[in-house]
């Protein structure tokens, strides 16, 4: 009896816990085409005052390996949010997919503009997912905690 009561819990607790939904994400940041002080959209993590930092992610169904795209995106409710140290948190959109929609250009976008006059050094970054149901992912970058993949944000040359 005690058997049987704990393969019936365990198979509740494995059917529960394959309901919740969860998400995988993959990203990076590039460098925006405003004020570029360096080549644009291609992987960096140095960067001047006045430049342009765009994150970009992509969001999987960690239940089937699936890439979310627009509709998924939107019938779940997902937002993902960037968090950069103690600056704001920096809401990402998904733009819809139009008829001039190049290849590859379906993920969350997250635009920041550093301020002319922004503290220089190292800051953390990472990148939170949330559903409408409260289902959370956070994203955060290899190395984090030894301290590479981190911004750095350099003087002006």
């Amino acid at each position: 009896m005690i058997r049987r009561f704990a393969l019936v819990t365990m198979l509740t607790l494995a059917a529960w816990a394959g309901a919740q939904a969860g998400y995988f994400v993959q990203a990076d940041m590039v460098r925006g085409a405003a004020n570029a002080m360096g080549a644009v959209c291609v992987p960096n993590s140095v960067f001047f005052p006045g430049e342009q930092i765009v994150f970009r992610a992509v969001v999987y169904d960690a239940a089937t390996g699936q890439e979310m795209r627009h509709e998924d995106i939107a019938a779940r409710g997902i937002e993902a949010t960037v968090h950069i140290d103690d600056v704001t948190a920096i809401p990402m959109f998904y733009p819809p997919v139009t008829e001039g929609t190049p290849p590859g250009a379906y993920f969350f976008r997250g635009p920041f503009m550093i301020r002319a006059d922004s503290t220089t050094g190292m800051f953390d970054w990472w990148i939170d997912i949330v559903d409408a149901d409260g289902n959370t992912t956070t994203f955060t970058p290899i190395g984090r905690d030894i301290g590479a993949g981190q911004i750095t944000i350099q003087a002006a040359q």
